[in-house]
């Protein structure tokens, strides 16, 4: 019995269908789950077995001509028993059509927007815990007939051509053995809104040299921010910059593997470090965790926020501009807050 899998975007929800798939992939040894998704996305779902990744450029696919020539490339790989629609997306829901016209039952996500719009409206606000995108993602595969439980993480394998790729880039720094504490921090997101001010970031890495004498840092982000990144490392050899390049998301995997502490924003990177099941702290402004995105396995300790301000949130995926004009929900976690929290995660103690 063979199940299509669809989720194409974005990368931090495409790596939390893996404790779905892990959980549902243990529980029904007798089916093959055909997982369609961006190629590079691939090492999210190494070893995790009756799960096979069919990875596409979707730039080949563009229009509806397009779509309907994916559907026939995916049709050939069949039959497909049931298809599961995990993004539901304009592009997958058109996938997921054709494929009804074939008679395949189709079972799509529902993504809570109506109780989403609720939480980020400006008057009478409705904040209550939302469904995790796991737990969405595992109501499809109930809805399809395959209930499963979520099984004990890391839910992430780091496969050996990533832990190759993450030594041969610790090498190429002259990082031959770890000592001391090794944070790794990601201070980009895919929106501003949900980045802390840049001032902070620069406060922090002084104030982790100050507290941690033995630390190691290591600065994740992209080839575009690696520029700033260089210039808040300042030629400092105890800092690391991880821009992807030639190592790709498998070298950041082994990489992130590495780590004592990751520190992000509501981003991917927080999420991927989540199911890798090192420990997290992401700070939560525009976006709130009880809309679903909490660092999966760590929704109290991996998240740092402000509490008690009624305009939270304001938006869902940070997509948007503060109405206050002050970003007070970052502006108001400070460099500090964040060294307590490592300090509770590693039981050190503090003077702060």
């Amino acid at each position: 019995m063979n199940l299509l899998v669809l989720r194409f975007s974005a990368m931090g929800d495409v790596a939390l269908m893996a404790p779905a798939l892990i959980a549902v992939a243990a529980k029904y040894t007798n089916i093959q789950l055909t997982v369609v998704t961006r190629g590079n996305y691939a090492p999210f779902f190494y070893n995790i077995p009756n799960v096979n990744v069919i990875g596409i450029n979707l730039k080949k696919y563009k229009g509806l001509t397009g779509l309907y020539r994916l559907f026939k490339e995916l049709n050939k790989l069949g039959p497909y028993e049931k298809i599961v629609d995990l993004h539901s997306s304009v592009r997958s829901r058109f996938i997921s059509l054709f494929f009804r016209f074939r008679g395949i039952p189709v079972f799509q996500i529902i993504k809570g927007r109506r109780e989403k719009m609720r939480q980020i409206r400006k008057n009478r606000k409705v904040l209550r815990k939302l469904p995790h995108t796991v737990d969405r993602y595992l109501k499809v595969f109930e809805k399809a007939g395959y209930p499963a439980t979520v099984r004990k993480g890391p839910w992430i394998n780091v496969d050996p051509e990533s832990k190759i790729y993450a030594k041969d880039f610790l090498l190429s720094r002259k990082i031959d053995k770890k000592e001391g504490l090794w944070i790794g921090y990601a201070p980009f997101a895919g929106h501003k809104l949900k980045e802390w001010p840049l001032e902070k970031s620069i406060a922090l890495l002084r104030l982790l040299k100050e507290e941690f004498p033995n630390v190691r840092i290591f600065l994740f982000g992209s080839s575009q921010e690696a520029s700033i990144m260089e210039e808040w490392r300042n030629g400092d050899q105890t800092i690391t910059i991880v821009s992807g390049g030639k190592y790709g998301i498998r070298g950041e995997l082994g990489i992130m593997e590495r780590m004592d502490v990751i520190i992000g924003m509501d981003s991917s990177n927080i999420h991927i470090a989540a199911l890798l099941k090192r420990p997290v702290i992401a700070l939560f402004g525009t976006t709130h965790p009880l809309s679903g995105f909490a660092p999966f396995g760590q929704e109290d300790t991996g998240v740092l926020q402000i509490e008690d301000l009624p305009c939270r949130p304001c938006s869902i995926y940070g997509n948007t501009t503060c109405y206050r004009k002050d970003f007070a929900c970052m502006e108001r976690i400070t460099p500090e807050d964040v060294i307590k929290r490592i300090n509770v995660i590693k039981n050190i103690n503090t003077l702060f």
